[in-house]
């Protein structure tokens, strides 16, 4: 039973130790969902936890976590996304005075064995949690406990499945597992408890009330029928901004668009900028300062928030570069900004909370029906829940905007006062099951048609719904899996080594039929434009959409590259019709631009992507590539040392003579290539440098000697940290000159999750 109150520390069963870390953090006591859930998660019972956003759900995941460690067990907290397992990570940090060792698994590579044992607690995507199960690492034989972060995403498209295969795999495995599941408020949550078979608390308690309501022609209607005038000047969203600010809250406002984001977020400059005091204005031109300072290359999104950041207002979305973006929650976080304008993706990520949110749009842009749809009430109710700040908010005002006063009534009927919409399996779908399958399979998991039948009968899907339609679907995957000697045909259910590998790598298993036979039709000297335009061709790098006028140039291309490219038109195995294919030759194009050195800038203002984009396109085509390259030991070994050149090339977006310098630590393409220019053609010629050549080539006396001495050196006369680069002699210029190039430093910072 959850409690009508919030109970003090001293009340609960709590170590002194503990909760002197607790009241060092401020929490002095529990929610009452927290309370209600201490002890069953300290019994290590599984739990569903449903409640809003911002009452407390992951202390509890913390708690338990603790539990498992200080039984000599290992946890793993699974989040949906990289930037939630930062925010995650950061937490968890203030246990460490209890001895927890916290580490993280999101990107490309993986951590080692011996990394792994290191840790009490890891932090991970739910595809990170997957490819553990499948490498079978040893670190999970001593878990004793998994947090299922977001676990109402079970119902998305994209990360649905692999969450749902992930939690069915680990309860079969470990059956003396915790699950510590924590979800928003959904309409079936004890549903999933009993999926789980998990102890259902389920709470509306929100530590900060939320008053929904619908703006319309200067007032606000709220649900409890209560209303407030909303004085002029000023648009709608200029006006809800204005009052807020005005009352030292902030606001933040969600729109369909990109676009939207930048153009709202500018049109609010004049609202915001004069509402700032002195010192807000002193700590926005910091954190302006910030956002540029640990890059090499100015994007558009920078230059956009440098004209916004000083106002107190900004915009996030997924162009922005994740620096970039860091920046701006930070400052948000801080107080700083005032108005933020995103895109529905933050809502469903890092907690970023105001006083005032306002859902300017309740439709956007299908790319199936070509058209503007309306989105889910879940989705608007997730992005209202954010409304409310702890500690610093007495209420949170969330609010919809009305076109018109007959909408009024519409927005009311059909997100506030809709019941929250179920948890549906999205397993079903066939490029999904393909991947788990076969990693089933390879790993070991199942080895017979019954224990695969088994398998999906204990998943989420298998308990709700009719098992004959996935039955089906898996059928008619186990047969491309075997027709694509993916697996070995027969009784018994085996991977073969091209399965085998396939799995390894995480690939689609339809990607690693495509790159199979790319590698066979393959010639010796392929160019790079081909095999990029190969890669691309997989359902593993999604096409970029072909805006108006870029057909003809596209079309071009490909009339001049038909006869060299490894994937044609309207062939198996994926069938790409030719606008489909001019899709792929675009990203192939953007890359191509990318290893060849061009600007950031310019290459994405000529595509008409952001540089978060490119980091994303950057990041795929780097993981494909590598796992090309491993598939080429099986297929076509001479192709290797191409591919992994190609590899390389893309990773830090250089031309192939800097390939010896990008590996040194610190210097990618820009200061790769100011080393060329300079006369250090590879490692070897700065082995042989004076540090003080190197320095002035680097402009920078602490890099070169970084850099030297990752080479083995030892210098003696070491520059003075102050020693400015006039004294310096100037280096000889040779080797060809290029300007303003210049790389993306958080581009190798992470990978794909």
């Amino acid at each position: 039973m959850v409690p009508d109150r919030s109970v003090p520390l001293a009340e609960l069963a709590l170590d002194g130790e503990l909760r002197r870390v607790l009241e060092r953090d401020g929490i002095t006591a529990l929610f009452p969902p927290q309370a209600a859930a201490l002890g069953p998660v300290l019994a290590g019972e599984n739990l569903v936890l449903a409640c809003p956003t911002a009452s407390g759900k992951s202390l509890v995941a913390y708690l338990a976590l603790l539990r498992a460690v200080r039984a000599g067990r290992t946890g793993l907290y699974m989040v949906p996304l990289r930037a939630l397992a930062q925010e995650k990570a950061e937490e968890l940090a203030q246990f460490e005075p209890l001895g927890l060792r916290v580490g993280q698994s999101t990107g490309d590579f993986d951590l080692s064995n011996e990394q792994l044992d290191r840790l009490d607690v890891l932090v991970a995507t739910s595809e990170k949690a997957d490819s553990l199960l499948r490498r079978g690492s040893p670190w999970l034989h001593r878990l004793g406990v998994v947090v299922a972060d977001e676990v109402h995403l079970l119902r998305d498209p994209e990360r649905g499945p692999t969450l749902e295969v992930t939690l069915t795999r680990l309860r079969r495995s470990y059956p003396d597992l915790q699950l510590v599941a924590l979800s928003a408020t959904v309409g079936n949550s004890r549903e999933v408890a009993e999926w789980l078979e998990a102890r259902h608390i389920a709470s509306d308690f929100r530590p900060v009330p939320l008053k929904l309501g619908v703006y319309s022609e200067g007032r606000i209607l709220f649900t409890d029928l209560s209303h407030r005038e909303i004085a002029p000047p000023g648009e709608p969203v200029a006006r809800l901004v204005r009052t807020i600010v005005e009352e030292g809250g902030q606001a933040l406002v969600f729109v369909n668009s990109r676009r939207a984001s930048e153009q709202l977020a500018e049109s609010l400059l004049g609202t915001v900028r004069p509402l700032l005091s002195v010192e807000e204005r002193a700590r926005a031109l910091a954190w302006t300062a910030e956002l540029g300072a640990g890059a090499d290359e100015e994007t558009a999104g920078m230059r956009r928030l440098h004209g916004l950041l000083p106002a107190g207002v900004a915009f996030h979305n997924a162009s922005l570069t994740p620096p970039e973006r860091r920046v701006v929650e930070r400052a948000f976080r801080d107080r700083t900004l005032k108005a933020l304008v995103a895109t529905p993706t933050l809502a469903a990520g890092i907690n970023l909370p105001a006083r005032r949110v306002v859902v300017r749009d309740t439709t956007r842009y299908d790319d199936r029906l070509g058209m503007q749809a309306p989105i889910s009430a879940g989705e608007v109710q997730q992005m209202l829940g954010r409304a409310g700040r702890p500690r610093f908010d007495r209420v949170g005002e969330a609010l919809l905007l009305a076109r018109t006063p007959e909408d009024t009534e519409r927005l009311l009927d059909t997100y506030l006062s809709a019941p929250p919409e179920d948890v549906v399996s999205r397993l079903a779908a066939e490029p999904a099951l393909r991947m788990h399958v076969l990693a089933l399979v390879a790993s070991g998991a199942v080895r017979t048609e019954p224990e695969l039948t088994s398998f999906f009968a204990a998943t989420f899907y298998g308990r709700t719904l009719p098992l004959i339609e996935l039955e089906t679907k898996v059928r008619n995957v186990r047969r491309f899996l075997e027709e694509n000697d993916l697996l070995e045909r027969g009784a018994s259910l085996r991977a073969t080594r091209f399965g085998a590998l396939t799995s390894e790598m995480y690939l689609d298993p339809l990607s690693a039929v495509v790159l199979r036979q790319v590698l066979e039709r393959a010639p010796i000297g392929v160019s790079p434009f081909v095999l990029l335009a190969a890669i691309a061709a997989t359902p593993d790098l999604p096409p970029l959409y072909l805006r108006r006028g870029e057909e003809a140039d596209l079309l071009t291309r490909f009339t001049d590259e038909a006869e060299e490219l490894l994937v044609r038109p309207d062939e198996a195995p994926v069938h790409l019709d030719l606008d489909a294919l001019l899709a792929t030759l675009k990203v192939a194009t953007i890359l191509e631009a990318w290893i060849d050195e061009v600007p950031v800038l310019e290459l994405t203002e000529r595509f008409g992507i952001g540089a978060g984009d490119l980091r994303t396109k950057v990041e795929d085509a780097q993981w494909l590539l590598f796992a090309t390259g491993r598939l080429a030991t099986v297929f076509q070994r001479r192709l290797g040392r191409a591919i992994s050149d190609l590899s390389l090339r893309v990773q830090y977006g250089a031309r192939e003579e800097l390939l010896d310098l990008v590996r040194l630590r610190g210097i990618g393409r820009v200061r790769a290539r100011m080393l060329y220019r300079a006369g250090f053609a590879d490692r070897e010629a700065l082995r042989q440098a004076p540090l003080e050549r190197v320095a002035r080539a680097l402009r920078s006396p602490v890099l070169a000697r970084s850099v030297l001495t990752q080479l083995g050196r030892k210098e003696d006369a070491a520059l003075p940290e102050g020693t400015p680069l006039r004294d310096l002699p100037a280096p000889p210029r040779s080797g060809p000159s290029r300007s303003t190039v210049r790389r993306l430093d958080e581009f190798p910072e992470d990978g794909r999750s």
